[in-house]
């Protein structure tokens, strides 16, 4: 089977809707070839990412409006089938006012069900390119000769540098004694603005620590992803959104979020 026509069936494939001598062919040509193997992986990850984006919760504000607009629709008095028949013009305008009123829900919940999916998709979007964006700074860090500007492990040379270079304090910890030494900071570009990055090592592994004031209120947990090799674990505490990038274990990674 051809490359061609092995993408054409990937979709169905991943939803078991090919016959069972299709499914033996593609799965024969995914054991030989990456770039078709690399791709149903692609699909693969964009479906979770989806699944995982369906459930994030649609604002209070939405839920109520909908809640809302059903209790109308639920308690409007029906419009009995008699008040449809064509009948002296008298009745006419209140039939047809009946039905623009159905009519008027109907296309009101529609409305909200329309504009709840674009919030959940362009948050996802957003979303995704803030992780493009911090694995890009890392990986970027990684090509230059070094990767801090301010090279020291004194918490008291790297967080007065910072000063007057970002509009915000970031946290600057010496964790040698936990096996992740300080090595200095930078300043970064992330998500369309000048961010802080501390960088730890562990071991021979260069840990980027990217920080900036946070746009939402209260603490967020940690939440880990795995992009291209790297692992990406972000949180948000005390104003400030953390996002700690490397190519450490889970484990690894979220000791060190745990001392942060």
């Amino acid at each position: 089977m051809q490359c061609e026509r092995v993408r054409e069936l990937l979709s169905p494939y991943l939803d078991g809707e090919l016959s069972a001598e299709e499914r033996r062919a593609v799965a024969a040509h995914l054991g030989e070839c990456r770039s078709c193997s690399a791709q149903l992986s692609d699909f693969r990850r964009v479906g979770q990412t989806l699944a995982e984006a369906g459930g994030e919760p649609v604002p209070k504000a939405l839920t109520a409006r909908v809640r809302s607009n059903l209790d109308r629709a639920a308690h409007a008095e029906p419009t009995p089938i008699s008040a449809l028949i064509p009948k002296p013009l008298a009745g006419a305008s209140s039939v047809r006012r009946g039905v623009l009123r159905q009519a008027a829900v109907i296309a009101a919940a529609c409305v909200l069900s329309a504009v709840a999916t674009w919030l959940a998709t362009s948050n996802l979007a957003q979303q995704h390119r803030l992780e493009q964006d911090v694995l890009a700074a890392h990986v970027r860090s990684l090509l230059q000769d070094s990767p801090i500007q301010v090279a020291s492990s004194d918490t008291h040379t790297v967080k007065p540098w910072f000063a007057g270079r970002i509009d915000f304090s970031p946290e600057v910890k010496d964790l040698a004694s936990e096996g992740f030494p300080l090595v200095g900071g930078r300043l970064d570009y992330v998500g369309g603005r000048r961010v802080g990055a501390v960088v730890y090592k562990r071991r021979l592994h260069v840990v980027n620590v990217f920080m900036w004031p946070s746009g939402s209120a209260g603490d967020v947990a940690p939440r880990l992803m795995t992009r291209n090799g790297y692992n990406l674990l972000t949180w948000s505490r005390g104003g400030v959104d953390y996002w700690a990038v490397s190519d450490l274990n889970a484990g690894d990674l979220a000791q060190l979020q745990a001392l942060l």
